[in-house]
């Protein structure tokens, strides 16, 4: 009786250990397989169609239309001034205006204003629109857009290089290589801090 009790006792003793391996060894796989979900979507913040306004005042038509006409005003102050209205206000024209005046302006220092501005938003549509700047005639511009590309932390802005990066200009093409570069470095940063905050992460809480 004496040696069937302690044989009873080595099987139960060596059924928990097998149980209790197949249990770690599943709970291993869960938490591998959750880990992987998790990685799978790991992706560079995406950009906003838009800046999102909380509010935005209301201006009459006939305002609206007086600022779309001050972007051609003889002062390059005024043009600016009325054109950073537009954006914030999102008019439907500001868009297009902006792409106007990127193609028509003849002072650099309004050129630069507008890229400042545009860089500001890191959204799809100002992406596109500093994507204008670098057909620019100036050098100078074509450089500080591609300056701006350069920090958005976002595939499409590499993208969006690929025209400079076949500039006659060597320098704009050394700018551009560096910008892709940058870009490509900030979305590894993003990447590993989204990792680390899986890491750091409990994946199973017991209540």
């Amino acid at each position: 009786m004496k040696w069937f009790l302690m044989l009873l006792i080595f099987v139960s003793g060596v059924y928990y250990l097998v149980s209790q391996h197949k249990r770690e060894t599943r709970k291993k796989e869960m938490v591998e397989l959750a880990k992987k979900d998790q990685l799978k979507t790991l992706e560079e913040p995406p950009l906003p169609n838009k800046t999102q306004k909380v509010y935005l005042m209301k201006f009459s038509l006939q305002t609206i239309k007086t600022l779309r006409g001050l972007t051609q005003d003889a002062n390059e102050k005024v043009r600016f001034a009325a054109a950073e209205l537009l954006w914030q206000l999102q008019d439907e024209s500001a868009p297009a205006v902006i792409r106007a005046m990127f193609e028509n302006e003849t002072e650099q220092v309004v050129k630069k204003q507008l890229i400042d501005m545009l860089a500001k938003d890191k959204s799809k549509l100002s992406l596109a629109l500093l994507g204008e700047a670098l057909k620019d005639y100036d050098r100078e511009t074509r450089l500080q857009a591609i300056e701006a590309i350069g920090n958005f932390c976002s595939k499409e802005a590499i993208i969006s290089l690929n025209k400079s990066l076949e500039d006659y200009d060597e320098e704009v093409r050394l700018k551009s290589l560096e910008a892709v570069n940058r870009i490509r470095r900030d979305i590894e940063a993003h990447k590993e801090q989204q990792l680390r905050e899986i890491e750091n992460k409990p994946l199973f809480r017991i209540e």
